[in-house]
């Protein structure tokens, strides 16, 4: 009786367990968080509706990444999608629902002008706004409801005329401006600090109407025919006027440069002109000779902006945009600000979502915004806290990009802000040299590009116990600047043996040198060479390992040189593309134990925190900065071929303990279990060996075998209880102990192995 009980007790028990663990594998009803979102998707040109679809992309890939996890405190986000066609009329008519609906926060308008018109609703109502489109200083300065996670009018305009005559050199300037609050705060702001630098305007042009674009290029065309330079062209007008004027001056064989502000920076002012007859006969065509601000440009961008693009275009299959950039980043501001108010210790809006205080909820939300520090972004920048300032504007990068052949590329000079110009040595020497220019007054630091591309061979002696591993790879170049020299690149993660013992991996003489069009210097190496990075065996055998070539240059820091994703050059650059590639050139067929499960290209900043014993950096208060250029490959073991190799004598040893449950007990002895027990311990060792010296964690690994510990010991103290039995010759008693044992031992196993399962295959 006593060991029935004991059995009912023990099932129970586990019973419990069992219903605990499956709760927390499944979500409770929480109320749903609504966000809206307001882009124009139809009675729109295809150019803004592109934009549009970016937009509800954007932010909708980042809601459906917290929903996957979880929601926020069990809460799933629901993102509720509006079309104003671009229209400011029928904008305020969506704001006026939006107000009246359940939504929390609202993300849009695409346009300034729709913005200021809603954003006028929502101040009234207390309802929060971030956009990532509408670039008008008016639309956030005077509205602290109105959020925003791009460019401003007026830091472009100063930015764009401080390139266009200190870098590019024209003196001469033609603006083109469309008569509403983008177009003419744009091009105020630009004429204004243009002429304060000793420019000249020679022509201003407003751009509205179709007859507007045919009276434009017959001017351009007059003006050719005369031999009048018109200068450089700058435009700040719409997406849509801009684009049908740039064709038409094309199409006249008008060439001048054209310069513009963050509607010229978008990726679907080259995909309007991708279809052409013209595009086609020649890329690049329409859009070539055309330099625009952009916060972001994915070649030049880190890990986070690769991971992102990557994502977007596995997911929609097209690469992303400004605007799927900003618009996710609008979400995830909104999303952080739900996040802290959610987890506050008060509650506050927990209990007005619960009680559907909708008002109050709202009022949350935008304090939350207001005072959240640090914002992450797909967009990012060098500020080490990044957080929206009293205007509501968030630190955004700007970044010069060109066309080239029908794509968007970051342009070989690009300009970095100076935050404290006690920094700057032989500052005067630097300002006549022009590696300083002065923007206002403020200094900025003249920073060159240099494209990298990596083309991998083959991959082949991985070695787990030193962590190293050999590639062999093509390495290229693009770049203007002679200041930089590829042989002087430093490879940060050389093998292990090297790195004892301070031997470099340095580039020999290049297989090929050549001077492509305009200056552009081009060289391409062939590396042979072992590799290390610290292997983390944590999750063994369910782990993910990191093979990587990673670089930096050793003199030039990286206000003087950022590394970029020749993206032209490799071509492949989705994970899914990459491994069709490497699969065709069986580059790694010598690794069958790893499964390849990313493949990334991108740049970072590798900080020495040391000074180097240079006194200038102590009394600054400041570190060296390198840009280091990184191709990672992500890796993951073979479960099924190291079940097959190494755990196939652990599942015998699980079979063969439970069957001894199922012999006559006279015949299962103490020293058949124990003997059992010293056979698993000593494969668990030979297992174990195979990992690095110097290992002092537990590794998933010694899990399993610690459960089968746990059974074996159970299945020993049975035997041990059993034989005092069997010597009092109560077989009775045998019998209820050995179906106990044959009942607690397969639920234990089963239980263990599902929480093994919960914590590294269902969290991950």
């Amino acid at each position: 009786m006593k060991l029935r009980k004991v059995i009912i007790w023990s099932f129970l028990s586990l019973l419990t367990l069992i219903i605990a663990i499956a709760v927390s594998l499944f979500e409770f009803n929480h109320t749903k968080i609504a966000i809206a979102l307001v882009a124009p998707l139809t009675d729109v040109s295809p150019t803004i509706a592109v934009n549009g679809n970016y937009m509800v992309d954007g932010a909708q890939l980042y809601i459906d990444q917290i929903n996957q996890a979880g929601g926020i405190n069990g809460h799933k986000l629901v993102l509720q999608v509006y079309d104003d066609h671009n229209d400011p009329q029928i904008a305020g008519k969506i704001a006026h629902e939006i107000v009246s609906s359940k939504a929390l926060a609202v993300i849009g308008h695409y346009s300034s002008n729709a913005s200021l018109v809603a954003g006028k609703i929502y101040q009234a109502y207390g309802i929060p706004a971030v956009t990532g489109s509408a670039t008008a200083d008016e639309v956030t300065k005077w509205n602290p409801y109105y959020f925003r996670t791009t460019l401003i009018n007026s830091q472009q305009g100063m930015f764009m005329a401080n390139y266009i005559y200190q870098i590019v050199k024209r003196s001469r300037i033609s603006i083109i401006y469309s008569p509403d609050s983008y177009g003419l705060t744009l091009a105020k702001d630009f004429e204004t600090a243009f002429i304060e630098l000793g420019g000249e305007i020679v022509n201003r042009w407003t751009l509205e109407e179709e007859t507007d674009r045919a009276s434009i290029v017959q001017n351009l065309v007059s003006l050719k025919k005369r031999g009048e330079d018109p200068g450089a062209i700058f435009m700040a007008a719409g997406l849509d006027a801009s684009a049908s004027l740039i064709a038409k001056m094309r199409l006249y064989n008008l060439d001048y440069a054209i310069f513009g502000g963050d509607n010229l920076g978008d990726v679907s002012l080259a995909r309007r002109f991708a279809n052409t007859p013209e595009e086609r006969d020649k890329p690049g065509f329409f859009t070539n000779n055309i330099y625009a601000l952009t916060p972001i440009v994915f070649d030049i961008s880190g890990e986070t902006g690769q991971e992102f693009r990557n994502m977007f275009e596995e997911r929609f299959g097209q690469p992303p945009g400004t605007r799927a950039a900003s618009y996710y980043d609008a979400a995830h501001a909104i999303v952080a600000a739900l996040e802290e108010s959610l987890n506050n210790e008060e509650q506050l809006l927990q209990k007005a979502v619960t009680q559907q205080n909708w008002g109050k909820a709202r009022y949350l939300v935008k304090k939350a915004l207001a005072n959240l520090q640090p914002i992450d972004t797909a967009i990012q920048t060098l500020a080490e806290d990044k957080y929206f300032n009293n205007k509501g504007d968030i630190y955004a990068p700007l970044v010069i990009v060109r066309y080239y052949r029908g794509l968007q590329v970051a342009a070989f000079t690009q300009l970095q802000a100076i935050p404290n110009e006690k920094m700057i040595d032989n500052l005067e020497e630097k300002l006549q040299l022009e590696n300083i220019i002065k923007f206002g007054s403020e200094y900025m630091m003249k920073t060159d590009i240099v494209y990298t591309g990596i083309d991998i061979n083959r991959v082949t002696n991985l070695n787990e116990k030193t962590s190293t591993y050999l590639i062999d790879f093509y390495l290229w170049f693009l770049y203007e600047n002679n200041n930089f020299k590829p042989e002087e690149i430093e490879f940060s993660n050389f093998g292990v043996e090297r790195l004892d013992s301070g031997e470099k991996l340095t580039l020999e003489e290049p297989i090929e040198k050549a001077t492509l069009q305009k200056g552009v210097n081009y060289q391409l190496y062939r590396v042979q060479a072992d590799f290390k990075e610290e292997f983390n065996f944590r999750d063994y055998p369910f782990d993910r390992q990191t093979l990587a070539i990673r670089f930096r240059h050793s003199n030039l820091t990286r206000d003087k040189l950022i590394y970029a994703v020749d993206y032209i050059g490799i071509r492949e650059i989705t994970t899914p593309a990459i491994l069709t590639k490497w699969n065709r050139g069986k580059v790694f067929a010598e690794i069958t134990a790893w499964i390849v499960k990313k493949v990334s290209f991108y740049p970072d900043i590798i900080i020495n925190q040391s000074t180097l014993g240079d006194h200038r950096f102590i009394e600054r208060d400041s570190e060296i900065q390198y840009s280091r250029f990184n191709a990672v490959i992500e890796v993951e073991r073979d479960l099924v071929s190291f079940t097959i190799k190494e755990l196939l004598p652990l599942v015998f040893f699980v079979v063969i303990a439970y069957l001894l449950l199922f012999l006559p007990f006279e015949q299962v002895s103490v020293e058949a279990v124990s003997g059992l027990l010293l056979a698993v311990v000593f494969y668990h060792l030979s297992l174990i060996e195979k990992l690095p010296d110097g290992i002092g964690y537990v590794v998933a690994l010694d899990y399993a075998f610690y459960i089968l510990y746990a059974l074996l010991g159970l299945e020993l103290f049975l035997v041990t209880v059993g034989y005092s039995q069997w010597l009092a010759n109560s077989q009775i008693e045998i019998r209820q102990l050995m179906n106990f044992g044959r009942f607690v031992f397969p639920l234990l196993l089963f239980v263990s192995f599902a929480l093994l399962y919960w914590q590294y295959f269902y969290r991950s």
